[in-house]
């Protein structure tokens, strides 16, 4: 690489990190950081004073002030345009705009309750006319967006519409946490006439008929083969997807710049062996390369490679070698300046960054690689370790944005199915074209593509099973901060290699990151004595049950509303595994903390209630069991059996006979559970707890018709409500009733009347809001002892 190739790389970077931070905080900050870039590049000149360096910094920050001033205006478009979106839905305003599919309309099978059902697929604004309720504005950008239909005559329209197709919308506007969603009550499609019409159904006849080339494999390798080759992943299980993402290879299900770069080598390999002149094979791939873009539509890391892609293939036309950093640069600068919604979305990122990675880091470091291993690692060797390498670590802090884990085996994953990708796409990419003149040779194709996906997933399950396969780290910016700090100093230390200070500094760091893991394993080293802690999570249940021996089970049942709140209790309690998760029913605050439970936090197996709702929230790539009266689980020192519900008949039947209760059918499915800890407590069979979820009176009575028996220990139901089935409580006679509810909530749990009911019973009563985090001791489960704040 020469110098030269660099030139633009530092202004292109600061544009795009102008465009990321506009499009995540707004356009004030960006300003902001342009100032504080600006100031910075003048005290290095002032500072240092070099003639020939303060030239360079100068050259660059002109460079950067040409950058702003085509970025500013166009942050300022797109803030507008989402700000007249947001204005709108805290307004409840009905708009009529309309908008362009990025995807096909579809059913969605994961994602939060409010998401599921109706039809759904993202989208992004056309930029024009707008009707917000009343008024005529104009939406000066596009920007993205969800549309949504509930059913009915508008849920229809929206199915019959197409990836790329545009639509009329009328609707309302609702705003979640930066996710613009467009709730639609009329959808009608925009009819597209000529040249361009005819493309749009030639491209929408060519993914349907890949569809039925591949309807004859296995839903999950059928997805992933039209994934890698199209982008077009309908029918993936979202277990299969989860545990992709976890394995490091999430981008093979969704088309990227190595796509460009193999049906570019596709074409130019052949025509090379025929004696093709050049001229004639660089058109010929440049003319692929616009077909492959125009069949996959808008998906940002195809826009950035083939931007990239057609500079490079430009100048080979003209008999010139273009450097790939500088077109890299130059695309990402367009990109932000242009379309900086484009440049700063999720897709772009990653793909711009491995890029930049491969080409900027991975020759330095497969040259330490060889040098470190004197000699007897060859340098093509060196560089299939470096490529997969750097790539993982310069999209780490983006993909810990998007779930705060990491996997030790993302690497090692990605150098295996590496070969296998490459061959199934272009396998698939034939089966299509073949598929248009003999659409049996072309299933055919498909099935030998199957193959390589097949194998693919196994290895990413495989990978998924091993431990260190989910490493929880801190979410946020602590996270992404962590790990540019990890990043930073791995490249010093492999940089000052050779110094032996550094080799002392990185032993000693070795030292402490992997001592308290090992001193785990150490003799003597147990986990801390407790058998039930009731987290302080807020208004909310999260309750644990540890087992006895040298390595306890762990059983959380229900995560409270608030993954961080879940966190720093699991954090406390010095839970780093779970063996097994209830979730009582599916309401949020006994299901929003889920989002804590991620890296080795992930639970071996989880309960759920037998609604079809309860499916609504759960952790994505673990087994579900439907749980019912009967269902058990029993390790050393603590069994576990589901007393309620029957069926999801029987809650619907209670919910249909309550008189009071709060919330229906879901808190009529809580999962009762029978806890039996350790040894000698009710009865002989060791101390035994109660659980009683969120159950309204007539699923109490139900289950006192049951005739539960005698429990030590109450979890006391909804969270100390008014709704009590006393004949219940009689039966169970607890001598500790446990009450996980949150401070000053606004439903008055618990209330004096359940509080005096527990009491005339003569149960002792420990609390949450009072206590703080509630732990029973394992050798004394009925003294209990508070170790946090409450919530």
């Amino acid at each position: 690489m020469r110098r030269g190739d660099l030139r633009l790389l530092p202004a292109a970077t600061a544009a795009w990190a102008l465009a990321v931070l506009g499009m995540s905080v707004g356009t004030a900050a960006a300003i902001a950081g342009g100032a504080v870039l600006t100031a910075l590049v003048l005290a290095a000149v002032l500072w240092w004073g070099g003639r020939s360096l303060a030239h360079r910094l100068l050259a660059h920050l002109v460079l950067g002030v040409l950058a702003a001033a085509l970025l500013l205006p166009a942050l300022h478009r797109a803030e507008t345009a989402t700000g007249l979106l947001e204005d709108a839905a805290a307004r409840g305003l009905v708009v009529e705009l309309e908008v362009r599919l990025g995807a096909d309309p579809e059913v969605p099978s994961t994602g939060p309750l409010w998401a599921r059902g109706g039809v759904g697929a993202t989208a992004r604004t056309v930029t024009g006319p707008v009707r917000l309720g009343t008024e005529q504005r104009r939406l000066p950008a596009s920007v993205p967006l969800l549309v949504r239909a509930q059913g009915g005559v508008a849920g229809e329209q929206l199915r019959g519409a197409r990836d790329g197709s545009v639509i009329a919308v009328r609707g309302t506007v609702r705003a979640d946490g930066g996710l613009v969603v467009l709730r639609a009550r009329e959808v009608r499609v925009v009819p597209v006439g000529g040249v361009r019409g005819a493309l749009e159904d030639a491209r929408h006849a060519l993914r349907e008929q890949n569809r039925r080339a591949t309807a004859h494999l296995p839903p999950d390798e059928a997805a992933l083969v039209r994934g890698m080759t199209t982008g077009d992943t309908r029918g993936l299980s979202g277990t299969s997807e989860e545990i992709m993402r976890r394995a490091g290879i999430s981008h093979l299900v969704a088309v990227s710049g190595a796509n460009i770069a193999l049906v570019i080598a596709a074409v130019l390999g052949p025509l090379l062996l025929l004696g093709v002149r050049r001229r004639r094979r660089i058109a010929l791939a440049a003319l692929a390369m616009a077909s492959y873009v125009w069949l996959v539509g808008d998906e940002p890391s195809v826009q950035r490679a083939a931007t990239m892609a057609a500079p490079l293939l430009a100048a080979r036309f003209a008999g010139v070698r273009a450097s790939p950093v500088a077109a890299l640069a130059m695309t990402v600068a367009l990109w932000s300046v242009l379309d900086p919604v484009t440049a700063a979305s999720i897709g772009f990122l990653l793909s711009a960054l491995a890029t930049a990675a491969i080409l900027l880091a991975s020759p330095p470091l497969a040259a330490a690689i060889s040098g470190m291993s004197g000699g007897r690692v060859g340098r093509t060797a060196a560089l299939v370790l470096a490529v997969p390498l750097v790539a993982q670590l310069a999209c780490t802090p983006v993909l810990i944005l998007l779930a705060p884990e990491i996997s030790i085996w993302a690497v090692p994953v990605n150098m295996v199915v590496g070969p296998l990708v490459g061959p199934s796409t272009v396998i698939g990419l034939l089966a299509l074209l073949v598929g248009m003149l003999w659409p049996p040779a072309g299933s055919a194709l498909s099935t030998l593509a199957a193959g390589g996906a097949h194998l693919v997933l196994l290895v990413a399950r495989t990978a998924d099973a091993l431990p260190g396969s989910r490493i929880a780290v801190p979410e946020g910016a602590p996270g992404v901060l962590g790990a540019i700090a990890v990043i930073i100093g791995l490249a010093v230390a492999v940089a000052m290699r050779r110094h032996p200070l550094m080799r002392w500094a990185v032993a000693a760091v070795l030292v402490v990151v992997l001592a308290p893991g090992a001193a785990r394993w150490l003799p003597g080293q147990r986990a801390p004595s407790w058998a039930v802690a009731a987290c302080a999570v807020g208004q909310g249940d999260a309750l644990l049950l540890r087992g006895t021996g040298a390595d306890p089970v762990t059983v959380l049942v229900d995560t409270g509303p608030d993954p961080a709140a879940l966190r720093e209790c699991l954090d406390r309690l010095q839970v780093h595994r779970l063996d097994l998760l209830v979730l009582t029913h599916p309401h949020a605050d006994h299901v929003g903390g889920i989002a804590a439970l991620t890296g080795d936090r992930v639970p071996g197996q989880q309960w759920i209630c037998p609604l079809p709702s309860a499916r609504s929230a759960i952790v994505p790539g673990v087994p579900v069991t439907g749980a019912i009266t009967g269902t058990a689980w029993k390790q050393e020192g603590l069994a576990l059996e589901v007393l309620w519900p029957p069926s999801a008949e029987a809650a619907e039947d209670a919910a249909a006979r309550e008189d009071g209760g709060e919330e229906g059918a879901e808190n009529d499915c809580s999962l009762a559970l029978d806890a039996r800890l350790g040894t000698g407590g009710a009865d002989g069979g060791g101390t035994r707890l109660v659980a009683l979820g969120d159950l309204e009176p007539a699923a109490q009575a139900e289950l006192a018709a049951l005739a539960p028996g005698r429990a030590d220990i109450v979890k006391v139901a909804h969270h100390g409500s008014r709704y009590q089935d006393e004949e219940l409580y009689a039966q169970l006679d607890p001598e500790l009733a446990l009450v996980t509810v949150g401070k000053e909530n606004t439903f008055g749990h618990p209330t004096t009347r359940t509080l005096d009911m527990l009491a005339g019973g003569g149960a002792d009563v420990a609390r949450t809001d009072l206590h703080g985090t509630v732990v029973l001791p394992a050798e004394d489960p009925l003294a209990p002892r508070s170790v946090g704040p409450g919530r």
